[in-house]
């Protein structure tokens, strides 16, 4: 995994989620209630100081003792690091936001996003699909879901890039998971990479979600199109709960003799991509296949709740990571927010206006960034210090956050250590 996240950019940028291995979330046939984000208090938010700028929430490891114990974690480094954020985040801000999308102030070097969900309250999606059991899941909080943006200055250089890999990873709230009935197709036949992102043979609007744009040569083959354009299919949209199963047309899969496919399969990554860095196009022998949302249903049953019922409108908070050694002033914040803001219109206009999404902040208790605050001496905040020594407690808890006497140091030790997290994977349930 390390050696992919680092040869194959676009690879681990669009990989499917890595999300973490504990079960973050369980089939709640009773509709029992996940746990709400208080209750992790102390989880590694002792060396998390909370500030605002503006729309942004500011998370800052002061004294760089959260991040070194973050690396010094067993087991599941990256639930303890998302849990931390969260926990650190929920003490200041309200319970509105149904997503937090966090950036990284600094540059790790590699390139890599992903989303990790916390709670999935959709059937008909393929969530069972792709997670054993793994279908519904209320929640007695608003969190459904984590986006991990990277660094900041990888968008800034590459707008276009930032567009897509935000618009796929929010996508991946619900898709690309779902199965289909039909004779003739193996059950996944829709899926690509993961089994989260659509097939290399699907013909797409080069959504975010992956698939070609193919065009019919009238000779028996079929050639990519290495257009400029990416935009949510309408299939994306069904699954988003944005349009219902009558607005989404008549569907075309490629079948290709894997003997004449050029160096493709199903997984591979969409030529589209290639746009980026000089572009290309690939024409193979094919059959093509259509299908409808119907023989989706069959597989999934039916989108519940339906297009009249399903949320229109998105709250998201946007966190920033800054750590001990970071440089973070006006000009970093003018520019994160710039990026902030050019997401949510990007994401907005790509869905057709069929939705809204709110990355402004609410009320909250957090001072703001750069303003000098009254400690009385010293800044304890309101987190617990689970970790002192008072003879009393039998224990620390696991997810407390306590700093390591022997944690790891050094920069390239923490961007080695960073990527290892990035390849969790979630294992699925039997």
């Amino acid at each position: 995994m390390l050696v992919l996240l680092l040869s194959a950019p676009f690879w681990s940028a669009l990989a499917a989620p890595p999300v973490e291995a504990e079960q973050l979330f369980e089939a709640f046939a009773t509709q029992g209630e996940r746990r709400e984000p208080v209750a992790l208090a102390g989880s590694g938010a002792r060396y998390l100081d909370v500030y605002k700028s503006g729309d942004l929430a500011i998370l800052h490891d002061a004294d760089g003792e959260w991040f070194a114990e973050a690396l010094s974690q067993g087991g599941d480094p990256l639930a303890w690091m998302l849990g931390s954020l969260e926990t650190a985040f929920y003490k200041k801000f309200d319970d509105d936001y149904q997503y937090l999308t966090v950036l990284l102030v600094k540059d790790f070097g590699f390139f890599a996003a992903f989303y990790s969900p916390i709670a999935n309250d959709v059937y008909g999606i393929g969530y069972d699909s792709m997670f054993a059991g793994e279908e519904f899941d209320l929640s007695s909080n608003q969190l459904d879901g984590f986006i991990f943006m990277n660094y900041y200055g990888l968008w800034t250089e590459s707008p276009d890039v930032g567009r897509y890999v935000f618009g796929q990873e929010f996508m991946h709230r619900w898709g690309s998971f779902v199965n289909i009935e039909k004779e003739g197709l193996d059950q996944n036949a829709l899926l690509g990479r993961d089994t989260a992102h659509w097939s290399y043979y699907l013909n797409t609007p080069n959504s975010p979600m992956e698939g070609n744009t193919w065009s019919d040569n009238a000779d028996g083959t079929w050639s990519t199109e290495n257009t400029s354009v990416s935009t949510y299919s309408d299939l994306d949209l069904y699954l988003m709960g944005l349009v219902g199963p009558e607005d989404v047309g008549v569907q075309t899969l490629l079948l290709v003799d894997q003997a004449d496919a050029e160096g493709t399969e199903a997984a591979t990554t969409p030529e589209f991509l290639d746009r980026f860095s000089g572009g290309r196009n690939v024409t193979l022998t094919a059959t093509p296949v259509t299908f409808t949302v119907d023989d989706i249903i069959a597989a999934e049953g039916a989108r519940v709740p339906s297009v009249e019922n399903s949320p229109k409108n998105f709250r998201m908070a946007f966190l920033v990571l800054v750590l001990s050694e970071d440089t973070f002033g006006e000009a970093e914040i003018a520019t994160i927010d710039q990026v902030r803001q050019t997401w949510e219109a990007d994401w907005e206009e790509d869905v057709g206006y069929l939705a809204d999404l709110d990355t402004t902040l609410g009320n909250s208790t957090a001072p703001t960034w750069g303003e000098p605050t009254d400690t009385g001496g010293e800044d304890t905040g309101d987190i617990i210090d689970c970790c002192k020594d008072d003879g009393e407690t039998e224990e620390t808890p696991a997810a407390c956050g306590c700093a390591s006497t022997g944690a790891p140091g050094g920069t390239a030790l923490l961007a080695l250590a960073l990527v290892g997290l990035l390849g969790a994977r979630r294992e699925r349930r039997s």
